[in-house]
């Protein structure tokens, strides 16, 4: 299976931030979107970090309160391990388990087309499990 299969399914809404917003913007923005980390795009669209949950907790111990009003580009993430859409799940989920990261943003001729999380990629497998399973009781219910 490709990513572009866990992309269709998501829908083409990228959320992301921009270095100068606050953490506090981001903090909300995780929240209301229920999602772990947003990348991030500088004003030229390209893609320049990523910020997660975890960034936000390191930076809490780190800083205390005050990291609130930290802007997301003294958190984030820049060096982004990204994926295409061409690639299999199974690569990208190794990519991510290896990384020990939980979300990986996808790129296509250097534009970032998604994000996708460990939980996209459980969720598919697990579709794609109940799919067969139901395909070998039809197989076995038709040869008796």
């Amino acid at each position: 299976m490709k990513i572009s299969t866990i992309l269709l399914r998501k829908g083409a809404n990228v959320i992301s931030l921009r270095p100068e917003d606050t953490v506090q913007t981001a903090s909300a923005i995780l929240t209301i979107n229920k999602i772990g980390a947003l990348p991030v795009r500088n004003s030229a669209e390209e893609l320049v970090g990523i910020l997660s949950e975890r960034d936000i907790v390191k930076g809490m111990h780190q800083m205390g309160a005050a990291c609130i009003n930290s802007l997301v580009q003294d958190l984030m993430s820049t060096k982004v391990t990204t994926c295409t859409e061409d690639e299999d799940v199974q690569s990208v989920q190794q990519k991510m388990h290896n990384g020990r990261f939980r979300h990986i943003p996808v790129i296509k001729e250097g534009k970032l087309i998604g994000v996708i999380s460990q939980g996209d990629v459980m969720h598919m497998c697990i579709e794609q499990a109940q799919t067969e399973a139901s395909v070998m009781r039809e197989l076995a219910i038709a040869r008796g």
